[in-house]
């Protein structure tokens, strides 16, 4: 199957993708709200949206910011064992965690529930 046709089909994810390729990373660690908010500070981020059904959506560098205020933020769940979706806006929340590969900037994956 090509890149550009790939779905998630199920989360958690073992592996990350773009169109184009396969991306050789792997998930270092769960993260929360504060970390994420330290790791902007830091360094450029750039998010990927995992939904079972639809594509892997990745947000540049350039959007994280803005994606992180106007969207991340408040459906962030920081208990990944508890996730209660009533308690965020719309029903849903996202796992948030961070990716590690051969270059610095991180890969902050986040896993929608609903």
């Amino acid at each position: 199957m090509n890149n550009n046709q790939k779905i998630v089909t199920r989360i958690p994810l073992k592996n990350l993708w773009t169109d184009i390729e396969d991306i050789y990373a792997y998930r270092e660690k769960y993260l929360t709200v504060d970390n994420i908010r330290a790791t902007l500070k830091s360094y450029p981020v750039e998010f990927v949206v995992a939904e079972v059904g639809q594509k892997l959506n990745w947000i540049s560098y350039g959007r994280s910011i803005d994606f992180w205020k106007r969207e991340v933020k408040q459906h962030l769940a920081n208990d990944i064992d508890n996730i209660n979706l009533d308690k965020f806006p719309d029903n849903y929340a996202y796992i948030a965690s961070e990716w590690t590969r051969e270059i610095q900037t991180p890969i902050v994956l986040l896993e929608k529930y609903h």
